[in-house]
């Protein structure tokens, strides 16, 4: 159990804090962008028009990485974090790469251009929200690389098939993947990536981290991902390819731990999608797509030489399913839940902004399952009048601060979670609102939901040999709902 005296819901260490970055590099552009990168002692050095960008592995990490492998990896890296910047500096028009064609090249074009939509979804300026002026901007720039021949890494390692890398972020998806994976036998390594524009969110993960390796004898990797600042602050341009970075990035984390698996933890609404304003089929999180995340799992095995397979054990389970899940199977685990990106320090100091569409999508499926939003941080009623628009069912203009809240394509689950909450007995003005709204449209098709929203759907991307006891869990936790 946890230490008493450790208080998982104040975090007065979020006070001494600095603000995140509000401008871009300080990068000279005219024109021309010269690119480059080095793999050095430390990890990989990415130079553009002679300005120093540093990625550092933890001691001793990168030194086991195979030094056949280091230039490839850093090739692959740099191009993957440097692919976006056109969209950064409008006066941009040709990127000079000294180095190969990267064998990530096309893998990283298809996923680029089909994440241009969503990109589009979420933008202010009316050009902008045209996905046909964001493929034209990719269009129209000269990606230009020297003659060398493209270098292939050799196939030189073994592999375990009980080891596994797992991208950590204490939220519900990666807390149900440890979870299942431990109860599955296997030896989880993971691994939490910061993002200099996260600085709160950090913070909140390094404080977790501390009675998390207590209760459960787990230490959690903090790998310092510095050349995140060639994202837009407080933007959507450079994170399109955030998950396929983290792929290249974990190589030498599944070297140093001979691990067969990278385990994402994408749940079964990453295929959902909508039509766009200009016509283009949007995925308002295709990076996280089950058909991307096969597609990143060959990139990733070609360029690290080796057997790795990527893969999602929760791609069969909705979100509201995971919640259930998880807190009623490993509610040990459950309770270290923090699931809100924290974009601006929060008022409270708490692990929970409260002022996000995504606290408020969590904060009603918690209502809706009957578990304590208190035990898991919250500090104020969210079904209070204040709060309306954290739910885009209730409030058109609501905070729509992620392109899933955005294209309302969780819209259907978050009118399931209400009418589960509804029929608990859950009070507050926001119920009364929803029963105002949507309680014949919640009743009429409740079957439907539970099958949709509580049953077990595709499986494409759940790894072969778990399969089997993966899907006897889920019958166990969710056949009586549906």
């Amino acid at each position: 159990m946890i230490n008493s005296e450790v208080n998982i819901t104040d975090f007065p260490e979020l006070e001494e804090v600095p603000e995140p970055r509000q401008e871009l590099p300080s990068i000279k552009v005219n024109g021309i962008a010269k690119i480059s990168s080095q793999s050095r002692d430390f990890g990989v050095q990415v130079s553009i028009n002679n300005k120093i960008f540093r990625l550092r592995y933890p001691t001793g990490l990168w030194s086991r990485f195979p030094k056949t492998h280091r230039n490839i990896l850093a090739q692959n890296l740099t191009y993957s974090l440097t692919y976006h910047i056109p969209y950064l500096y409008p006066t941009l028009k040709k990127v000079f790469y000294n180095m190969p064609v990267p064998l990530s090249e096309a893998f990283l074009f298809k996923s680029l251009s089909l994440s241009l939509p969503s990109v589009a979804l979420m933008q202010t300026q009316k050009d902008k929200k045209l996905t046909s002026n964001l493929l034209r901007r990719l269009f129209e720039i000269d990606y230009i690389f020297t003659n060398k021949k493209t270098e292939i890494p050799p196939y030189n390692r073994t592999s375990l098939s009980d080891h596994v890398i797992m991208p950590f972020t204490f939220g519900k998806d990666s807390l149900l993947t440890y979870s299942l994976a431990s109860e599955l036998g296997l030896k989880v390594y993971p691994v939490y990536i910061s993002e200099p524009d996260y600085p709160y969110q950090e913070l909140i993960k390094k404080v977790l981290s501390n009675p998390f390796r207590k209760e459960f004898k787990e230490k959690i990797y903090f790998l310092q991902n510095n050349m995140g600042i060639l994202r837009e602050p407080y933007g959507w341009f450079g994170w399109e390819l955030q998950l396929t970075q983290y792929s290249l990035m974990l190589l030498p984390y599944v070297y140093a731990k001979k691990a067969g698996y990278i385990l994402f933890s994408n749940e079964q609404s990453c295929d959902d999608y909508i039509t766009d304003v200009d016509g283009f089929r949007c995925n308002p999180i295709f990076e996280q797509s089950h058909s991307w995340l096969l597609q990143n799992s060959l990139m990733t095995s070609i360029i690290g030489g080796n057997s790795l397979s990527i893969g999602s054990l929760i791609e069969p389970l909705h979100e509201i399913a995971i919640m259930k899940i998880l807190h009623h199977r490993y509610p040990e685990i459950g309770k270290y839940q923090s699931s809100c990106d924290m974009d601006y320090k929060p008022k409270s100091n708490g692990r929970w902004c409260e002022t996000c569409s995504k606290c408020g999508r969590m904060y009603i499926f918690l209502q809706g399952l009957g578990i304590s939003s208190k035990k898991l941080g919250f500090k104020h009623n969210l079904l209070s009048k204040k709060y309306r628009n954290l739910y885009g069912i209730l409030d058109n203009r609501s905070l729509k601060n992620f392109g899933y809240d955005q294209s309302e394509a969780g819209r259907d689950e978050q009118i399931f979670a209400f009418h589960l909450a509804y029929k608990r007995g859950v009070k507050g003005p926001l119920i009364t609102e929803f029963v105002k709204k949507y309680i014949k449209y919640a009743t009429k098709n409740e079957k439907s939901f539970r099958r949709r929203f509580f049953g077990i759907h595709s499986n494409k991307t759940v790894p072969s040999p778990f399969k089997a006891k993966l899907l006897r869990i889920y019958h166990q936790e969710l056949d009586h709902l549906t």
